[in-house]
């Protein structure tokens, strides 16, 4: 027996006279075969049923995480379930939602290779499912209590006001939050969950690389705790003609919080190669990711992250919303052929990882709401926390510098400061025209230009202390030359959804005028 102790050297063979001969090779040969029926054996079939009001619902489909199936006209399904397999899901129909359980749809149970039923009871979509709501929050992450006793006081409240205000309007809503929903804590996991469910509105996640637990010896391992307040990390629903998917794109090392790159592994995108591969062509799809495509932090990895927006491209729009940078940048576009696909990076709930009341961009705390009507996009608005939505727009003079209330000084990166206007308006994109009036009359239009907001990053790096990164360059800064100085100013907005914005105040570089220091 060659895995007798004491055998230090497997026997080799160099035909099959040999193996025939050789009790040992017999042995292994047949220890072998007893495995690879065994691993035949671990794909272990399953049978479960979905219904809605105890009616059978066929063309229902479900996944293991790996591979896919559908619901016959019995509403019957079979699925042979892979042996690493962790939850058994259903790819919510349009026109209709998982039970709630502390908010969160429970379209998915936990897999039992001991279970052989798997029943799933679907309910009705709320009113018409194809105008609705969703709310888009990026890193609450609270690690403190004092962050979690903000989260609780700033970011509820407002979130709660647009649910409410949801209901009052009859609109269908839904949220998702786009990961880090929690700061290396997930002990708080628990928490963040019990508030987010007093919203009354179905909430999704997306995992996050703070919402790894580790040291853990696998990536899969460090995301347990996460799965098991909020469920699969990679998983799918329809909302009217707008599929959904939310996957995990950050590849852990789970080793330490910054061990980690972007990317997609190639089994995930074999998942997602099948996912779509249910959805009509003429749907909208929505990834919905944490780490942005266009680049994180930590690494430059973005594994699969082309051939992802290869199958985006192939419908008829489609969209990423992503998160992780504590900045909003809405301008952001892949052109993949002829193709165009938005990328929505959300400004953060908790803004710069809650020091202050603004993300590094000078963005406000805040969340993205984006209203749907069929396959299009019929509205976007990045809400603040503290603030009415109509506030979009910060006003400066670019001739201004400023200080922190230290030695070092920050101002607006332009040859020629002298009757400037600057104006930060965080979620302009392309589709908008910034307009100046000087006493009531229409002037000019602003232009743009990247950089950073001084006022922002000198109370980051000035006043707080905090390091050069959190001046964040951002292309949401315009700047005009007045004609008339000493005019009396209004800048207006127009969004491409026909919203209008207006702002006449100035920000000054005075403490007064300095975020709400935390």
């Amino acid at each position: 027996n060659i895995f007798a102790a004491g055998a230090t050297k497997a026997p080799t063979y160099n035909n099959k006279e040999t193996i025939r001969k050789d009790p040992a090779m017999k042995n292994l040969l047949l220890f072998l075969l007893a495995c690879s029926l065994g691993a035949a054996a671990a794909a272990r079939p399953i049978r479960g049923s979905v219904k809605c009001g105890g009616k059978p619902m066929g063309g229902v489909t479900v996944t293991d995480g790996y591979t896919f199936a559908q619901s016959d006209e019995q509403g019957i399904f079979t699925l042979d379930a892979d042996d690493q397999a962790l939850f058994i899901s259903l790819v919510t129909p349009s026109g209709y939602l998982a039970p709630l359980d502390g908010g969160i749809p429970q379209f998915y149970r936990a897999y039992d290779p001991a279970a052989k039923r798997y029943d799933f009871e679907l309910q009705p979509w709320p009113g018409s499912g194809e105008c609705y709501e969703l709310l888009a929050i990026a890193d609450p992450q609270p690690k403190t209590e004092e962050h979690f006793r903000r989260l609780r006081s700033e970011v509820m409240p407002a979130l709660q006001a647009a649910t409410d205000n949801g209901r009052t309007r009859g609109s269908n809503q839904a949220a998702i939050v786009l990961g880090d929903i929690v700061w290396d804590s997930p002990e708080l996991f628990a928490g963040v969950k019990a508030e987010f469910a007093g919203l009354g509105v179905p909430v999704y996640g997306v995992i996050g690389n703070h919402d790894h637990e580790f040291p853990q010896v696998t990536d899969l391992s460090a995301q347990r705790r996460y799965e098991a307040s909020f469920g699969p990390v990679n998983y799918s629903f329809t909302r009217g003609d707008v599929h959904f998917v939310s996957m995990d794109d950050i590849i852990h090392k789970a080793t330490g919080s910054d061990a980690y790159t972007s990317g997609f592994l190639d089994w995930q995108f074999e998942w997602l190669k099948q996912d779509l591969s249910y959805v009509p062509r003429t749907c909208a799809v929505v990834l919905c990711v944490h780490i942005p495509f266009r680049g994180g932090f930590n690494g430059a990895g973005e594994t699969y992250f082309d051939e992802v927006l290869e199958l985006l491209a192939q419908f008829d729009r489609a969209w990423i919303f992503s998160a992780h940078t504590h900045n909003n940048k809405t301008n952001y576009t892949h052109a993949v052929g002829s193709k165009k696909i938005r990328e929505y990076i959300l400004g953060t709930s908790c803004g710069a990882w809650w020091h202050g009341t603004v993300c590094t961009d000078g963005a406000p705390n805040g969340y993205g709401v984006f209203e749907y009507d069929g396959t299009s996009l019929t509205n976007m608005i990045y809400k603040p926390t503290r603030y009415d939505e109509t506030f979009q727009i910060r006003l400066y003079n670019g001739e201004d510098v400023f200080t922190g209330g230290t030695a070092k000084s920050w101002k607006f990166d332009l040859q020629q400061p002298k009757n400037r206007l600057m104006a930060n308006v965080w979620n302009a994109d392309d589709t908008w025209t910034i307009e100046v009036y000087e006493n009531g009359v229409k002037t000019g239009d602003m232009a743009k230009k990247s950089m950073i907001d001084p006022w922002s990053s000198a109370y980051f790096c000035g006043f707080c202390g905090l390091k050069e990164s959190y001046a964040s360059k951002n292309d949401h800064i315009f700047y005009y030359t007045v004609k008339s100085p000493g005019a009396a100013l209004r800048v207006v907005a127009r969004d491409g959804y026909g919203n209008v914005f207006e702002q006449t105040e100035i920000t000054t570089p005075l403490e007064a005028d300095y975020p709400d220091a935390y």
